[in-house]
């Protein structure tokens, strides 16, 4: 996993100014085969005057028993003026798990900055970018759900049945 290429996800915010939900989410991006999305507070995820920003595993519901992911990111608020003017925070390294599903800033940048004629709402439109790199992964991920088999009215997975065929008055496996 650690030579695996950084990825980065650019997510445009139209209206962001009108937005009336507390909380918004990108689309779902795979990076590291992990699927991830973007979760945004508008108003503030408990700061006042600022907007939240985090990275969040998406598909944690479906994911393994004990699984986690040890990921770097890093978020830039785009400045559509000044590349130079963009804001840019690091993370440090941070594991992901059941009780960790997210990670990001309740302050990335105040509503007042963000609001001002410099450069980051341009239009109503605020450019998000993040970029990811999944350093381990433990536990087994896959896309796909087991098949599952009806015996009896019941879905069971195929390694919960033992089927058998009788030939002649004997029992063949």
């Amino acid at each position: 996993m650690g030579n695996q290429p950084d990825e980065k996800f650019t997510w445009v915010i139209k209206n962001f100014s009108s937005l009336q939900s507390k909380r918004i989410y990108s689309d779902i991006f795979v990076v590291g085969s992990c699927r991830w999305r973007l979760v945004a507070y508008p108003k503030g995820n408990d700061m006042a005057n600022h907007i939240s920003l985090f990275l969040a595993v998406s598909n944690s519901e479906i994911l393994p028993v004990g699984w986690r992911i040890h990921a770097k990111y890093s978020f830039t608020i785009v400045n559509q003026l000044s590349d130079k003017l963009s804001r840019h925070e690091e993370s440090q390294q941070k594991w992901y798990d059941q009780n960790a599903l997210a990670w990001g800033y309740r302050n990335i940048i105040t509503l007042t900055k963000l609001n001002d004629k410099e450069g980051f709402l341009v239009n109503g439109k605020l450019i998000v970018a993040v970029k990811v790199e999944v350093l381990e992964v433990v536990g087994k991920f896959e896309e796909s759900s087991p098949v599952m088999e009806t015996i009896d009215g019941f879905q069971v997975l195929p390694s919960q049945t033992n089927r058998e065929i009788f030939l002649g008055g004997f029992a063949k496996n």
